[in-house]
């Protein structure tokens, strides 16, 4: 079921209308005003991947050209930033050897 969204030419308020068919187009009222004279718009959405597709991130050169591999430091930071791409979930063994490099000496 779609949610579209509508401009009031009176108002300019925007409200919201679920439509609970593809194919019935229903006049859309502002829920504002009142009024009937409404004009769709687009509207803002997000998306988020799956865990599983995060699976699928690869980084490139230019994400791994700043670290520096004897820094424990520099690497738990790198860690942290693939965390981040893969939407903060990772694997008990991830946050394991986080805390392995992140507790080792850093020279």
């Amino acid at each position: 079921m779609p949610l579209y969204e509508y401009r009031c030419d009176t108002c300019r308020a925007v409200s919201t209308l679920l439509v609970y068919s593809w194919s019935a187009d229903r006049q859309a009222e502002c829920r504002k005003c009142g009024g009937s004279e409404m004009q769709r718009i687009m509207s803002g959405f997000s998306f988020r991947q799956s865990w599983g597709d995060s699976l699928n991130w690869v980084p490139n050169r230019e994400t791994t050209s700043d670290i520096d591999e004897d820094s424990a430091a520099s690497i738990d930071q790198y860690m942290g930033r693939i965390k981040q791409e893969m939407g903060g979930e990772t694997t008990p063994d991830f946050e394991e050897m986080r805390r392995e490099i992140s507790s080792g000496p850093d020279d």
